[in-house]
């Protein structure tokens, strides 16, 4: 059997090709656009020499180029690796040759932060530095001019089981150096399945994502988004006012946030001003959310919150926002299809209430 999540553009691209995919900032692309942005980003790809099973280092902001390099790589089999613009020195460097990167791809305010580590990354051909922009950086090359030469036709789709990674993660969330986390296209298909059915996405959705999108957690509303072929607002970075502008301007249905940031709308000055009433789905990721901040965000938004307890690894339990008002203080249950035990040291079951 063969699985390919980048087919699933081409399923919108002919199906809802006028609706619209992705906003971002002032640019607002419809399926049919960005089924071509992915198809000029896919033959740059190639045009690099990278095939099924390379690693392509994203070092980056949020912009449109990182969400086509995701899907175009999906179709190639390439394998994408997203990494903290913050990272710097000989910690970069040491991710880039743990994960075996073919290609760097990042921006020209990081220039600095590449030419401090290239030395020490000899392994990535000279052609396969590139900036994301219009213009030519010494030693990088643009890959907004590069992808201006290419074709926007059919990419190659070569035989994927499922099995093969779609990306690789770095957490710190253990002790000791970031481990990459390897995500095969299976689980990143059965993200798109599994939330959009515990959220409730639909192809009316409109699903806003203001966080990096080089964590894991942009995957829980990026992967069922896609599936559904809803609309997919992403901001450049969290602003609490323009946030809360675009949930109005945008009739935003769902959105993820970490509590700190969920705290930061609330004290906006604009949070009772603003219509918010297209919210079905708030949810909460990452951290533990307070009690007194849950129960003022239920008073203003009632029948609206969900939380997600999860690891980058897989595991997760969802809190939905019918069973929150019954439960607020849990993290949730299994979702459907998966069962969860709590045991202790000797892998015993444990009972109701006791830590394991």
């Amino acid at each position: 059997m063969t699985l390919h999540l980048a087919a699933l553009l081409d399923r919108h691209a002919q199906s809802r090709s006028d609706h619209t995919a992705v906003v971002f900032g002032n640019q607002r692309l419809s399926f049919r656009e960005l089924h071509s942005l992915v198809g000029r980003v896919g033959h740059s790809l190639l045009s690099l020499g990278l095939r099924a099973g390379d690693k392509v280092a994203l070092l980056l902001p949020n912009c449109l180029e990182q969400l086509g390099v995701y899907w175009a790589s999906a179709r190639l089999g390439i394998v994408t690796v997203p990494l903290s613009p913050l990272l710097r020195g000989s910690g970069l460097a040491a991710l880039v040759r743990d994960c075996d990167a073919r290609a760097v791809i990042s921006t020209g305010e990081l220039r600095p932060v590449l030419d401090a580590v290239r030395a020490d990354l000899s392994h990535i051909p000279a052609d396969n530095w590139l900036m994301v922009g219009d213009s030519d950086s010494p030693g990088y090359r643009s890959l907004s001019r590069l992808m201006q030469g290419m074709s926007a036709g059919p990419l190659p789709l070569p035989s994927l089981t499922g099995e093969e990674p779609f990306n690789i993660i770095y957490s710190s969330g253990t002790t000791g150096q970031p481990k990459g986390i390897v995500l095969p296209h299976r689980v990143r298909a059965t993200y798109g399945l599994l939330f959009a059915a515990a959220f409730r996405i639909a192809p009316e959705s409109v699903v806003l994502h203001a966080g990096s999108l080089v964590f894991n957690g942009v995957f829980v509303t990026l992967m069922p988004a896609c599936l559904m072929g809803c609309t997919y607002v992403l901001e450049p970075r969290f602003d609490p006012d323009g946030f809360l502008e675009t949930i109005e301007r945008e009739g935003v249905t769902h959105a993820m946030m970490v509590p700190s940031q969920i705290v930061a709308l609330m004290q906006s000055s604009r949070w009772q001003a603003t219509d918010l009433s297209s919210l079905r789905m708030i949810c909460s990721v990452g951290a533990p959310f307070h009690r007194e901040h849950k129960d003022r965000f239920a008073q203003r938004l009632p029948g609206v919150f969900h939380e997600l307890y999860g690891l980058t690894e897989g595991f997760v339990t969802i809190l939905d926002r019918d069973d929150f008002a019954r439960r607020p203080d849990s993290v949730g249950i299994a979702p459907p299809l998966f069962e969860m035990r709590i045991v202790d040291d000797q892998g015993r079951d444990v009972p109701p209430g006791q830590v394991g």
